[in-house]
């Protein structure tokens, strides 16, 4: 991490045009802990204070507002500034833009970004461009300038925790860009022949060469000054270039890099603003009666997101609409829903293909063992990711149109009184929700709450909700656990009311645990009026949320997938080959050693041990495993070989439902929470409740008689 010169502190300047909202967001993040502090070299003193975060001290100078940068110049506020990022070099420059106006204020931005790459943009003012209908491509916005970009409001502290998380990310070297060169045009030949007479300049050695010959071109009276006091000469040789600049050029060079800068933000900005329809106030009104309906709301929330999650996973993995169709009867219906959505229909795609790959190593005489890693681990691991890749995107895109509709808005303000008796607040209903289809986007949803104590609780509570996978799996077990379509009906809806319970019961023993309190944060949240939802700023969180999955957590899904390979295929002896997985293989033996802790809820056989570690890799793959360690290839035949008494089934679908995360949730964890000790902590937790209830659940139905 780099340091300034405070020491172990994060000093981190903020920089704004008047008016943006700059004072207002010093005064919310440092508190009391504001004053005023005089720094070496800054000619007046400035306000600076204090916040911490995730642990770490970070020092806040609030810079004066200004819409120029300079060093010694006549305007105060812009010498001010200018001499504190180019002496003190703070850590972070945090600049702050205006969201209803971005055009006129990024141009700042663009000024710090020619000086110091350290920087995270801050757009303020966000919730008063919701009200306006503006939507704004933030990681668009984000991908065109090559720092983070975060939506604030500083007046109502939203998105604060995000600004903290980013300001840590370029402090400590995981953002940030070099510092940004702007083309001049026509100017570039005379900016660079400056450079080069100014570069042994003792005077002008503090700034960056190429900033100090720009902004002598550009005539800057405070860069000027310096340079005349040191070395009149070099000065007027200087001058002289400039002079030809303007002379040449039929322009003043001032003017021209003004425009260029406004030219740059102008493209930069480009497709990245939409403003949307609002809904007419009549048709509001009676919506309104609706979704704020202190009885209906709740019902009518809860309906709108479920029929739409369940519509997006029925897309995307066919469940649960091909059980309902296999219970009512209509099995040729329920196999095509199961074999034509995208996750079959990409699964079987890289299935084929690794089966290709698989066959021509072989036929060339290629080793067994690198035939099975390019076609099991390398393909098979690439379309496992992949395969996340729809589903993600979907959800977030139906996710996108709920939040630019107003709509999700107004289930967290109709659900918020619910869940504050847990810790949280409304907005952990969308984390919920989305949980009961994939723990992975539901996760990624934790990115929406701004009070960095409730994203990191709900991140962590998140995997208890019961995704789609673990509905497979208990559905393969509930015959063996109940003879009766009611019975097993019954099964199925007990223990998704345990694991929502646990969900619940788990954000506020994380709230307790570990911040100890169960206080809810405030419902920072301003409802917005009715808009017409825009496909294209769907698309835009869509998009953000699906690259963030594939670069960060699919990296760990593909190398998990890799070393259960290994498990699978290698032993003692070395490469194990067979369709089945051998008893030798170091998979096998794992599931040996585990046998005894098995033995605690009934389940100490090594094919069930081994099963449960495949599940940490895809819980899908509990059944896959079990088919292949005992030889049949339907995975529900594969339950019924192991020949498993009721009390043994119940304990092994409570543990498939509550044990630790999948891989690729474990890796999205990481990447939001990015505190491994309480991910750690988060796994022994869920771990230990998933044992105990197992094992307390296993010897009660033996003594009911069950076994």
């Amino acid at each position: 991490m780099r340091r300034s010169s405070q020491g172990d502190e994060i000093v981190v300047a903020l920089v704004a045009n008047p008016n943006v909202g700059k004072s207002t967001l010093f005064n919310t993040l440092t508190g009391e802990t504001a004053h005023v502090a005089n720094w070496p070299g800054v000619t007046v003193g400035v306000n600076q204070g204090y916040v911490e975060h995730h642990g770490i001290r970070l020092k806040i100078v609030d810079l004066p507002g200004t819409y120029g940068l300079s060093v010694g110049a006549k305007q105060v506020a812009e010498a001010i500034t200018g001499e504190f990022i180019i002496r003190h070099q703070p850590d972070v420059v945090v600049v702050l833009a205006d969201a209803t106006a971005l055009e006129r204020t990024l141009y700042m931005a663009v000024l710090v970004l020619e000086l110091t790459g350290r920087v995270v943009l801050a757009v303020n003012m966000m919730d008063v461009a919701q009200k306006r209908a503006i939507h704004i491509d933030l990681d668009g916005l984000e991908g065109g300038l090559g720092v983070p970009v975060v939506g604030i409001s500083a007046l109502r502290g939203i998105g604060l925790g995000v600004l903290l998380d980013r300001i840590l990310d370029v402090a400590q070297g995981r953002a940030g860009r070099r510092p940004l060169r702007v083309d001049y045009g026509p100017l570039e030949p005379y900016i660079a022949e400056v450079e080069r007479l100014i570069r042994g300049c003792e005077a002008l050695s503090g700034y960056p060469p190429r900033w100090a010959a720009v902004k002598l071109v550009e005539g800057d009276e405070g860069v000027v000054e310096t340079l005349r006091r040191a070395d009149p000469a070099l000065l007027k040789r200087v001058l002289e270039v400039r002079g030809r600049a303007e002379g040449e050029l039929r322009a003043a060079p001032e003017e021209m890099m003004v425009q260029a800068r406004y030219s740059l933000v102008s493209k930069i900005l480009e497709g990245k603003v939409k403003v949307t329809r609002l809904a007419s106030l009549g048709l509001a009104e009676r919506l309104d009666k609706i979704a704020l309906h202190p009885v209906v709301g709740p019902f009518f929330s809860l309906l709108v997101l479920f029929s739409s999650f369940i519509a997006v996973f029925a897309v995307n993995t066919g469940s649960p609409v091909d059980m309902l169709l296999d219970y009512l009867g209509l099995h040729g219906a329920a196999e095509l829903v199961g074999e034509y959505s995208l996750v079959s229909l990409i699964s079987g795609l890289f299935d084929s293909l690794a089966g290709l790959i698989g066959g021509i190593l072989l036929q060339s005489d290629s080793p067994g063992w690198l035939a099975s890693l390019l076609s099991e681990g390398v393909v098979s691991g690439l379309g496992l990711v992949l395969s996340f890749l729809p589903l993600v995107f979907t959800v977030f895109l139906l996710l996108g149109i709920l939040q630019d509709s107003g709509i999700m808005s107004r289930v967290a303000v109709i659900l918020d009184r619910f869940f504050r008796r847990f810790g949280v607040s409304g907005r952990a209903v969308f984390p919920a929700v989305l949980g009961f289809g994939c723990n992975v986007p539901a996760i990624l949803a934790t990115r929406a709450m701004d009070d960095d104590r409730e994203r990191i609780v709900t991140a962590l509570a998140a995997p208890m909700i019961p995704c789609q996978a673990r509905l497979i799996v208990t559905v393969a077990l509930a015959a063996s656990i109940a003879q009766t379509p009611a019975g097993q009906a019954a099964v199925l809806v007990g223990l998704y009311a345990v694991q929502v319970a646990l969900y619940l019961l788990t954000a506020l023993v994380m709230n307790r645990l570990i911040f100890k309190t169960s206080v809810a944060p405030d419902l920072l949240l301003e409802i917005p009026p009715y808009h017409t939802p825009s496909l294209k700023v769907a698309w835009w969180y869509a998009r953000t949320n699906s690259l963030h999955f594939l670069k960060k957590a699919g990296t760990i899904i593909f190398g998990a997938n890799l070393v259960f390979w290994v498990l699978l295929h290698l032993g003692p002896e070395g490469f194990v080959e067979g369709a089945e997985i051998p008893a030798t293989s170091v998979g096998a033996l794992l599931g040996r050693a585990l046998e005894p802790i098995g033995t605690l809820f009934g389940l100490g056989d090594w094919r069930v041990m081994l099963a449960l570690i495949s599940g940490f890799i895809a819980r899908e793959a509990v059944l896959t495993t079990l088919a292949a360690v005992t030889g049949v290839g339907d995975p529900l035949q594969a339950v019924s070989a192991l020949g498993l008494t009721p009390a043994q089934a119940l304990s092994l679908a409570i543990l498939s439902m509550a044990y630790t995360p999948c891989a690729a949730t474990l890796a999205v964890i990481k990447q939001e929470v990015r505190l491994v000790g309480l991910l750690i902590k988060q796994l022994v937790y869920q771990l230990t409740v998933a044992v105990v209830l197992a094992a307390t659940v296993y010897w009660g139905a033996v003594i009911l008689g069950m076994s």
